[in-house]
């Protein structure tokens, strides 16, 4: 690619990066945020209704001093669909959306009785890219890619490790590449991670100066947002905070961890056989309360603001943001473990407010397939000369 070319691409990004926050605007209005001409974003703006990437509105934006009002642009929701596969021990959530971040097609397969298979589960992964699409009668022509979020250790293409799977080791990627039929681009990322790219995705820049996002699911992952990024550690697993452990000894990482006393385990028994544990869980929400539940609720909030407490105490998170699956429950103790937190953390320090993500039991997939979106808005870089 020559320089010029990457200018025009870089110029067509810098447009396409305005308009992500889903407010229709003219193309004056994009040259005076830019401080580029109207021209340059006029040759933007057409490449980019050639890639059907935004589309022009039949409204019209009130003229700023002379000359005619300028025709709206805004991001076609139509023009790019990214598909999400969230794995864990019980199910597959699988997920389409368009460009505006809408899920247009769900699917949700029980692995339940073969999720230690991997050959097993990756023929079922690779079956669901064609009936997301089927279902949802989507160009498959705009779908840019499928990337499936993992509750473990990734790493180039990989899963290294995912306990609650009982996986090691296993080329996920290279397995769907053969699997999948039509093949589109893969990736795999943490769940964790996806879930921080469905939260920024869905956030202005101001809103990620530093949060601390955990995944509340079978098992607990962590994602620290710094200034929208997300801090991976000297060796990228910088986050796995469900391995923290909860007891005096290092012997404990057996039966002490955060995730063992703050997953999602407790609450099986609660679910009805054959609900999806997503909408088991929620249904948890408005269920009358016994002392069985309540109890369990009650050592949930103990575990929770144990583990939350150490984590406020290492990183000093500004806000703390709750997803996955279990973060539905967090109201019905949001009292109780805020009073912990409160009681216990030492003087000087503060309860950082803490809220639930919109997304529910399908943020991990959702992010998975964000994380694709985000590609479109990634500025290239110049060739060196």
């Amino acid at each position: 690619m020559t320089t010029n070319s990457v200018l025009r691409h870089m110029n067509a990004v810098r447009c396409l990066r305005v308009l992500r926050r889903d407010v229709p605007l003219s193309r004056a209005d994009i040259a005076r945020e830019l401080n580029v001409t109207r021209a340059t974003v006029g040759n933007s703006i057409k490449q980019l209704l050639a890639e059907n990437l935004v589309i022009d509105l039949n409204e019209s934006a009130e003229a700023n001093g002379a000359g005619r009002p300028g025709a709206l642009v805004s991001l076609n929701p139509a023009g790019a669909y990214f598909i999400g596969l969230d794995i864990s021990s019980a199910e597959i959530n699988a997920v389409l959306i368009d460009f505006s971040m809408r899920v247009v097609a769900k699917r949700i397969v029980s692995i339940a009785d073969r999720y230690h298979e991997p050959k097993r589960v990756i023929e079922l992964l690779a079956a669901l890219p064609k009936e997301l699409v089927d279902v949802s009668k989507v160009r498959a022509s705009r779908v840019r890619g499928v990337c499936i979020s993992a509750p473990g250790i990734v790493r180039d293409g990989k899963i290294i490790s995912a306990p609650w799977l009982s996986w090691r080791d296993v080329d996920v990627v290279s397995a769907m590449s053969e699997a999948m039929k039509p093949s589109l681009p893969l990736q795999i990322c943490n769940d964790a991670v996806a879930l921080a790219s469905a939260v920024a995705a869905d956030s202005s820049e101001s809103d990620l100066s530093d949060v601390l996002l955990l995944l509340l699911a079978q098992g607990i992952g962590s994602a620290h947002l710094r200034q929208g990024r997300v801090v991976e550690g000297a060796h990228g697993l910088g986050g796995e905070v469900g391995h923290m452990v909860m007891g005096g000894r290092p012997q404990m990482a057996a039966t002490h961890t955060f995730e063992i006393l703050a997953g999602y385990q407790r609450f099986l028994p609660f679910i009805e056989n054959g609900v999806p544990i997503p909408e088991g869980l929620a249904k948890l929400v408005t269920r009358e309360g016994s002392p069985a539940l309540d109890q369990a609720l009650h050592e949930w909030a103990l575990g929770l603001a144990t583990g939350i407490l150490n984590l406020i105490h290492i990183l000093d998170p500004k806000t703390i943001v709750l997803g996955g699956p279990l973060a539905v429950l967090y109201p019905k103790v949001a009292e109780r473990v805020e009073s912990l937190l409160s009681e216990n953390l030492v003087h000087g320090f503060n309860v950082p407010p803490i809220s639930v993500a919109r997304f529910g039991g399908d943020g991990a997939a959702i992010g998975a397939a964000a994380l694709l979106r985000e590609s479109l808005f990634d500025l290239p870089e110049l060739p060196a000369v």
